[in-house]
């Protein structure tokens, strides 16, 4: 029976060993992998829509920002391809800017989320450069067009970030994109925004600053062992599939936050109309700034078609469900007409009119992003250009403008211009007034 009790014994050590061995193979294994393909196994879905740059850091004033005067490279899977990203000392992607602004350039600020950072996108094929290039040819000032975009940002955070910082690049105009997923970011950052007695948010510092979180013990066991990594983040991917799933069905915003895109009056989401409300307040420092503003949207994949950006695990990372689709078209009407009944009318242009349901609408993003594609970024910029060249006052619809000339942008722009919204021109403000009435 001794005898019995020691073999067994001996056989559970060895199984125990044989065990412990198989485990430290794996996570040599695993850290080698990791090694030479410089990817991490742990790397959740959470980072296809995320910011893949890794350049985001948290920030006192503006919850979050680029780092400045950093590159990075970034892997994109649809062309299979390396992107080189670059910023400046102003922490925006692309070449340093003359301060102050040389008379003869004309001066465009482009802000937005991850859509306008574009990643994955070369400065070449880029909205900004594809833009530059195309008022270009419609003058002889020098156009320049600054990448202004920062992943994760709203129209709170960009206000600020124009306020504390852009305004010292003396724009000759100001073109805010409006992301449909800034109503869920307003709503998550707004608690910690510092507003002055007129409610006019003066900071928003990262809750990281504010209230540092402790590490918990499981995360500290992550990062030693990979292996541990990569079985939790496993699992994880796929509760988050069926989390995903139940969120997609879901009307509540704080579960899923494209949900309010369903509504039929989305007039009356309380979280959409903070996001946009400092859009009036930058708009007015526009104006006082001696610059003009203009206000742009173009819908998310899943508002075009349940085919764009099915990339693996691309969906879930933005918490809508692979078949999802949210096709209403009332959200872009009532962004219309917030910017024609703001107390100062902000011209208005709505990029679903060349990003829409039709047979070819995937091409219009990347696969593995839930981005413009290439040919996004043309259309936009065709878009725009011809809306800013017959809208917007300045040197870029006037060809024969003197290189020395005063941008016409610091005059004030007359109040009958024709406005934008949803594809159609009206012209005059009154008018415009009118037809929504009509349309109500």
């Amino acid at each position: 029976m001794f005898r019995a009790g020691f073999t067994l014994l001996r056989r559970v050590i060895f199984a125990a060993s044989l065990l412990i061995l198989l485990i430290c193979g794996a996570e040599v294994g695993v850290r080698v992998y990791e090694a030479l393909s410089g990817n991490s196994v742990g790397r959740s879905v959470e980072g296809v829509g995320g910011d893949p740059s890794k350049l985001v850091i948290p920030s006192w004033s503006f919850h979050q920002e680029l780092k400045p005067l950093a590159s990075a490279r970034v892997e994109c899977r649809d062309s299979n391809s390396e992107i080189e990203l670059k910023t400046n000392s102003f922490g925006l992607r692309g070449p340093e800017p003359t301060i102050p602004k040389p008379l003869d350039v004309c001066r465009i600020v482009v802000m937005g989320d991850e859509t306008i950072f574009a990643p994955e996108t070369p400065d070449s094929e880029h909205f900004c450069t594809l833009l530059q290039g195309l008022l270009q040819q419609k003058t002889q000032a020098k156009i320049e067009v600054i990448n202004a975009g920062v992943p994760g940002h709203c129209p709170l955070t960009e206000y600020l970030l124009f306020k504390q910082r852009l305004i010292s690049l003396q724009p000759d105009l100001v073109l805010l994109h409006y992301d449909w997923s800034d109503a869920s970011d307003d709503r998550q950052i707004r608690r910690n925004a510092r507003c002055d007695a007129a409610k006019v948010p003066q900071s928003c510092p990262n809750a990281k600053l504010v209230a540092p979180k402790k590490v918990r013990p499981l995360e500290v066991w992550r990062q030693q062992f990979r292996l541990l990594d990569w079985a939790l983040s496993t699992a994880g991917d796929e509760w988050k599939q069926q989390l995903a799933q139940q969120r997609a069905s879901s009307r509540d915003v704080d579960t899923n936050p494209y949900a309010w895109l369903r509504d039929e009056q989305p007039e009356q989401n309380v979280a959409f109309f903070q996001s946009v409300r400092p859009i009036e307040d930058l708009a007015r420092l526009c104006r006082l700034s001696h610059s003009q503003f203009a206000l742009m949207t173009s819908p998310r994949p899943w508002q075009v078609s349940a085919k764009c950006s099915r990339g693996e695990g691309v969906r879930l990372a933005a918490g809508v469900a692979r078949e999802a689709c949210f096709s209403n078209r009332e959200p872009f009407n009532v962004l219309a007409r917030f910017a024609h009944h703001s107390k100062i009318p902000i011209p208005f242009v709505d990029g679903s009119i060349v990003i829409a349901p039709r047979q070819d609408a995937e091409v219009n993003f990347l696969r593995h992003a839930p981005r413009w594609s290439p040919t996004g970024h043309r259309r936009m910029a065709e878009l725009v250009a011809h809306f800013i060249s017959e809208e917007v006052p300045g040197s870029w619809n006037n060809p024969y403008s003197p290189q020395n000339e005063q941008p016409l942008s610091h005059t004030d722009a007359p109040e009958n211009r024709i406005q934008w919204m949803g594809g159609q021109r009206a012209s005059g403000n009154r008018e415009i007034r009118n037809s929504i009435h009509q349309s109500r």
